[in-house]
């Protein structure tokens, strides 16, 4: 594994934060060889090597394979068996760390840990007090995470931000990750809570420029078990561990201030520094743009749900640069046969297609609806629009129902704004005879995107869909296992 640069960042982080850091994996070996090939060398200055009993001289570049071993004299064995009893010696060693208490399951410190937290106890001194005994494991550390996030979550951006800059809460989890190894474990690359947890603590230290030096070297890691990229698309070797750090770091600034200002600028600009700079064992664009891809896919869908949220003080430069970057991500479909027959190239270019019409709908200052009127005018198995026709109109699930049902009526608004009444009125018509058994939820619908204006914004007595307060709970009960990454509760995994 490559760690040279890890153990660089690391160093930087500590040296900020005025705390010595041990030594890395890379530097530890070197040590111990120097060290144990220093002692054979004084053993055998003292007991040379004894010659063969046969007097016979080996040939060169065969002796060490024809010698018998227990033959040999014994420095090398000598050496191995004197440094490891010098470095295991419990009174030399430094912060030594004694094994976890046999039989004790890690859901068992997870549980002891959660009741100690509700007892007062200080979340990272408790981490670090499990670490020395041992016991110290990514469920007690996700446990301790979510109780310090939850405990602060009531107070402003700049009180979160002291708190976490207090308790050097990032830098304390991530000595724990480095000097136990657990970074390099399976458990690690598949916990994506411990991960965005991660993230979001050290961007709230302010040691950002940490997680680039990380992304931007060659280290790899165990590959997930299970995909954190939506897609087709993988890289190979370990580096599919950058993809979900790429984006909490994304997901982390469309939050806070960032959030109420509505500029995605800060996100958007990490995304085009990944796509420039990140990638795996390939240096390509291909391989680039698949590490980038998860955070891409949650910038579409934050910037097509603007009836949830607009972010519309987003630099209208930055929102057609993003445009253009998934138009260059998906270009690698072929151009779709030309005539009646519908393909599935043909309806991979429809969804591309689609998607982009989403973005001029909630265009910062340019906002849109013509691409969507056009896409939903075609007729279905007429070489027209059939694969998006057929997903907007048979829905799965009332959420997926309620994003549709926005996405046409905000084109509605749009077009009767732009003097279009007619292709108003025909895709109003439209959006009725698709949701007959919902017409009543698509007429409030309409008559929140009329009162909401260009920007998307109205109050919340005239949201469309009001959470019952069951939904509520269930939200809030979601947000206690999950609540890393704003917007969304929990993270999209």
């Amino acid at each position: 594994m490559k760690a040279s640069a890890v153990s660089q960042s690391f160093k930087a982080l500590a040296s900020k934060i005025n705390n010595q850091a041990p030594l890395g994996p890379k530097e530890s070996n070197r040590l111990l060889k120097s060290l144990t090939k220093s002692f054979r060398k004084h053993l055998d200055e003292v007991h040379p090597r004894q010659p063969p009993d046969d007097g016979k001289r080996p040939a060169a570049g065969v002796a060490s394979q024809n010698t018998d071993r227990h033959a040999m004299h014994s420095s090398a064995v000598l050496a191995d068996k004197h440094m490891a009893s010098v470095l295991t010696n419990p009174l030399l060693v430094k912060n030594a760390k004694p094994a976890a208490p046999p039989g004790v399951k890690p859901e068992v410190d997870a549980e002891n840990a959660a009741i100690e937290l509700r007892n007062g106890a200080n979340p990272f001194d408790l981490l670090e007090s499990y670490e020395a005994k041992g016991r110290a494991n990514i469920g007690v550390t996700v446990c301790i995470m979510r109780h310090f996030r939850l405990s602060i979550n009531k107070l402003s951006y700049e009180e979160q931000v002291q708190k976490v800059q207090t308790e050097r809460a990032g830098f304390r989890v991530l000595s724990w990750l480095w000097n136990s190894q657990i970074m390099y474990s399976q458990a690690f690359v598949d916990n994506h809570q411990i991960q965005d947890g991660l993230v979001w603590l050290l961007m709230m230290e302010d040691c950002e420029e940490v997680l680039w030096q990380w992304l931007d070297s060659g280290l790899e890691l165990q590959q997930p078990t299970k995909s954190v990229v939506r897609g087709n698309h993988d890289v190979r070797g370990g580096a599919m561990w950058k993809s979900r750090i790429l984006y909490a770091m994304v997901m982390t600034k469309l939050g806070g201030p960032n959030r109420e200002a509505r500029s995605a600028d800060a996100a958007l600009n990490i995304y085009f520094r990944a796509v420039q700079n990140v990638h795996g064992r390939d240096a390509t664009v291909l391989d680039k743009m698949a590490l980038a891809s998860r955070a891409r896919l949650e910038l579409e869908n934050t910037f097509s749900r603007g009836y949830l949220h607009h972010y519309y003080n987003t630099s209208p430069l930055l929102y057609d640069k993003f445009s253009t970057t998934i138009s260059n991500h998906d270009a690698v479909h072929p151009t779709h046969d030309v005539g009646s027959r519908y393909t599935t190239t043909k309806a991979a270019q429809d969804v591309w297609l689609w998607r982009q019409a989403l973005l001029d709908l909630w265009h910062p200052t340019r906002s849109r609806a013509d691409a969507v009127y056009d896409l939903l005018s075609q007729k279905p198995f007429e070489g027209g629009l059939f694969a998006v026709y057929d997903r907007i109109r048979y829905t799965g699930q009332s959420q997926e129902r309620t994003f549709y049902m926005n996405t046409i009526a905000r084109a509605a608004f749009l077009l009767k704004t732009a003097g279009q009444h007619s292709q108003s009125a025909k895709l109003t018509e439209m959006a009725r005879k698709m949701y007959p058994d919902h017409v009543k939820q698509f007429e409030k619908t309409l008559a929140f995107a009329f009162s909401a204006g260009l920007n998307g914004v109205g109050t919340q007595e005239q949201r469309p869909v009001r959470k019952s307060q069951e939904q509520q709970r269930q939200q809030e009960e979601r947000l206690k296992d999950f609540g890393w990454l704003p917007p969304y509760s929990p993270a999209p995994t």
